[in-house]
Order: C-alpha cells, then sequence, then structure tokens
C-alpha cells in the first residue's frame, strides 16, 4: 500500500510540474514590456543548497522541472529499492543463521543459503549507491541549470530591450573605432 501511495504521489508530482512548465509558457508569450523590466535571476548556491536538502528541488527552482522530476523519480526508486533488497536480506540472512547454528543440514546447503543472502546484500548496496549517485549528481545539476536559467532570462531581457529601443527609432551600432548612436524614421 505504501508503495502505491510513493508511486502516485510521484507521478502527480510529475504532472504537476508538467502542468506549470506549460503554464509558465503562456506567461511569458503574455508578458509586455512594463512587466518585463523586473529580471528575475535564481542562485544557484541557493539552488545546490535546495538539492542538498530534497534532490531535484534545486531543479524545480532553476525552472527545470522535467530533470528535477527524473531526478525525485531516481531518488524515489532507489530508496524503494534499497528498502526492499535490505528487506530480502534480511529473512534470507536469518535463514542462513538458522541453517548454521542447526548443524543438521550439508554445507553445500548453508553454502547456496549464504550465497542468496549475499546477493540481496550486494543489491542493497547497488541501490544505495546510486541513490548516493543521484543526489551528487542533483547538486551538480541544480548549480549548472540555475546558471542557465539565468543566462537565457538575461538573453531574453536584452533582446526584449533591443525590440523596445528598434520601436522607438534608435539605431545603435559600433565598430572598433567608433560607436554610432542615431534616430530613424522609416517611411
Amino acid at each position: 500500500m505504501r508503495f502505491l501511495l510513493i508511486i502516485l504521489l510521484l507521478l502527480f508530482s510529475l504532472h504537476a510540474s508538467f502542468a506549470q512548465e506549460a503554464e509558465n509558457g503562456t506567461e511569458a508569450e503574455q508578458q509586455t514590456t512594463e512587466t518585463a523590466e523586473q529580471v528575475e535571476l535564481v542562485s544557484p548556491i541557493g539552488a545546490m543548497v535546495r538539492s542538498a536538502v530534497f534532490p531535484g528541488w534545486g531543479q524545480f527552482y532553476s525552472r527545470s522541472y522535467f530533470r528535477g522530476s527524473l531526478t525525485a523519480l531516481g531518488i524515489g526508486g532507489s530508496i524503494i529499492g534499497a528498502l526492499l533488497a535490505q528487506q530480502s536480506f534480511s529473512s534470507r540472512y536469518d535463514v542462513y543463521e538458522d541453517l548454521v547454528w542447526q548443524g543438521f543440514h550439508s554445507e553445500e546447503t548453508i553454502l547456496e543459503s549464504y550465497e542468496y543472502a549475499n546477493q540481496r546484500y550486494k543489491l542493497r548496496t547497488f541501490f544505495m549507491y546510486t541513490g548516493i549517485g543521484i543526489w551528487l549528481y542533483s547538486l551538480i545539476d541544480s548549480y549548472v541549470s540555475a546558471n542557465f536559467h539565468n543566462a537565457t532570462t538575461l538573453i531574453q531581457s536584452i533582446e526584449q530591450d533591443v525590440q523596445d529601443t528598434e520601436k522607438f527609432g534608435i539605431e545603435m551600432s559600433a565598430t572598433p573605432s567608433r560607436l554610432y548612436f542615431g534616430i530613424v524614421k522609416t517611411f
């Protein structure tokens, strides 16, 4: 039941991130020159700290919703896999211990039981290291995503300023030795 609840929660967060991404796309198209004057930048260190607290949060903060969703799903899958492997390992190791302490079983049966428990232990370790790797990736990616978001936001702001300048009929150009500035009237 918990597993189903976790899956539903992750799917809902994925759906919400895509819905907000579509909403942000329509808001950007409706933005006028008056509201575009204030540029909203994202702190790369803030994004990294958010990802350290909860993997994927930094990507959401830097408006990289798809990567944030994948990171959260990856961490969730690693945690669930590690917990299930730990549960299987514990039960298999208990069976192995019982066989050893009873002493009535052949050495081959005991070794088979140990190998099966050892495989579950290795699987649990794999999921743990995978989760740690995804968490570290989340830290780095949130920092990079924040910088990319800031760069694209500044570029869009500059492009908007250039378009506003062109509407006023002001022309600017530069050569290595001179800067030209003039007013243009088109008929």
